[in-house]
């Protein structure tokens, strides 16, 4: 009974270190030449950039800004769009509210203000936390607001 129990453990350990392996990093030369100068003209003194391939066409370029936020510019044929992720501790209330009303039992797992084509929006990202070891999120989906935090649409995953 305890060899199967270490060994449940083993495997469950085991599939964390595989699942926060399975990243996209790359390395700044594989990145598109003309991404990386967009980058630097618009941000040349971020020292400590981490690329990442989303797909072939498109790269996030993630960075810690003086003040501390988690930021990412997302580089694609489409153009740059701008993420400034927001600590949960500085959710605007009338988006939890919403979040809480629109879908009981539903969790925030990410919230930033997007910036895209001269607009600013937030994007949330919410789902369920189920499991017994770990939990996991399920029932994935985004839901999209104005600056002034109304209600645009939502988007399952």
């Amino acid at each position: 009974m305890r060899k199967i129990f270490i060994l449940a453990i083993a495997v469950l350990l085991s599939q964390n270190v595989l699942f926060a392996q399975s990243g996209k990093s790359v390395s700044e030369k594989d990145v598109p030449e003309r991404y990386v100068k967009d980058f630097k003209n618009q941000l040349s003194d971020v020292k400590s950039v981490k690329w990442e391939m989303v797909d072939s066409l498109v790269y996030d370029a993630r960075f810690t800004s003086e003040n501390g936020t988690l930021t990412v510019y997302r580089f694609s044929p489409k153009g740059t769009e701008i993420r400034w992720y927001v600590e949960e501790k500085y959710y605007p209330r009338a988006i939890v509210e919403l979040v809480k009303d629109m879908h009981p039992g539903y969790t925030i797992k990410e919230l930033y203000a997007l910036y895209i084509k001269n607009k600013t929006t937030y994007q949330v990202l919410i789902g369920k936390r189920k499991g017994f070891f770990t939990k996991k999120w399920r029932n994935m989906r985004y839901m999209n607001f104005e600056a002034d935090y109304k209600f645009i649409d939502e988007i399952d995953l």
